[in-house]
């Protein structure tokens, strides 16, 4: 009948720096209006191609695979802050494990592709030894779908994942200090996907 509606405004406008929290506020009014649209457009017998309100999780994986690409040809990049470590931190603190094990046990799995896809991006030589852990238990929470990489956290993760300005150094050092160590197995789980896939 007609073509694809347009993509409603950014409730607060496209302008403002939005914090964690404000872009998902936003970005959950914006899928309640989009979600209104496409009622009434149906009761009118508008059959055009609804509208995407949240990104795929491939389109979800390119991203990560887009900044960690863009992380890394920054070199050193902006000075990591303890604020940045601490959300990426918080963000790990919340992992389910037993989750990631198993949504990276089939190897040939959605999961085990993307952790080998978002592996291969890493310069292994370039991570600090003890930053390792820290990008692996990552990498797989992302390709897991643990961990989530919108909004203004997804940088963050994908510039830890790479070790940028040390970022990884310090997000272990504060889950260190904390007591809230990371599994033993997340590295293993990454190593054998790599060679596995």
């Amino acid at each position: 009948m007609s073509s694809r509606r347009p993509e409603p405004a950014e409730p607060n406008g496209p302008t403002a720096k939005p914090t964690a929290v404000s872009w998902f506020a936003n970005r959950a009014r914006r899928a309640a209006q989009v979600l209104k649209e496409e009622y009434a457009a149906g009761k009118r017998g508008d059959d055009a191609p609804a509208q995407t309100i949240w990104a795929t999780p491939r389109e979800q994986l390119d991203a990560v695979l887009g900044m960690m690409t863009g992380a890394k040809g920054e070199g050193s990049g902006e000075p990591s802050s303890d604020g940045d470590a601490e959300q990426v931190a918080g963000a790990l603190r919340d992992v389910d494990w037993a989750g990631v094990r198993a949504a990276t046990a089939d190897k040939t799995g959605e999961a085990a592709r993307a952790a080998k896809a978002m592996a291969e991006q890493v310069d292994w030589a370039r991570v600090q030894p003890a930053a390792r852990q820290v990008s692996k238990a990552l990498i797989a929470a992302v390709a897991s779908g643990q961990v989530g990489i919108v909004g203004p956290l997804g940088s963050l993760i994908a510039r830890t994942i790479v070790d940028q300005g040390g970022l990884a150094g310090r997000v272990g050092g504060r889950l260190d200090h904390e007591q809230s160590a990371l599994p033993a197995d997340v590295g293993a789980i990454i190593d054998a996907t790599a060679r596995e896939i």
